[in-house]
């Protein structure tokens, strides 16, 4: 359960990435148009793999996403380490894409801290940091990064 609800925070996180990336059309006209946890496997105790499939309606050139990863926050303590697998976006086409991400709790972090989550889910205490390589088709690309985006105004525009 509370894997799951982490696999959607980071879906939202990738969906968002994909959107701050578009070149061409206007960043608006990218729209996730759906979003699944498809599956979710832990590794060990402190780990996790989850694949999510994402949906996109790209009216704008091809791109591609790599290096991705994100740093959750709560309360301005880090307590999560997200990896995603790259991802290239068709120009022009309506597609579902599969994201495999990987997760690691911060060893400082007390899990136990989560369930306060799912008993309250509050999302304001929770903030993100988030980078990722964007780049165009024929090889032009620029790193991006962003730092304490707050998880709930994040979902609110999504």
């Amino acid at each position: 359960m509370m894997i799951k609800k982490t696999a959607k925070i980071v879906t939202l996180l990738l969906a968002a990435a994909l959107c701050l990336c578009s070149c061409g059309k206007s960043l608006k006209d990218i729209k996730i148009t759906s979003y699944e946890v498809t599956s979710v496997a832990p590794r060990g105790l402190s780990a996790f793999d989850a694949t999510i499939d994402l949906g996109v309606n790209n009216p704008s050139v091809q791109f591609s996403l790599s290096a991705i990863s994100a740093t959750v926050k709560m309360d301005g303590t880090p307590c999560l380490y997200l990896t995603a697998d790259d991802v290239k976006v068709e120009a022009r086409s309506e597609q579902v894409y599969t994201l495999i991400l990987h997760g690691v709790l911060d060893k400082a972090f007390n899990p136990f801290s989560l369930l306060t989550l799912l008993q309250n889910p509050d999302l304001e205490p929770i903030t993100l940091d988030l980078s990722y390589h964007g780049s165009l088709k024929g090889g032009l690309g620029k790193d991006f990064e962003y730092k304490d985006i707050k998880v709930k105004d994040l979902i609110g525009r999504l």
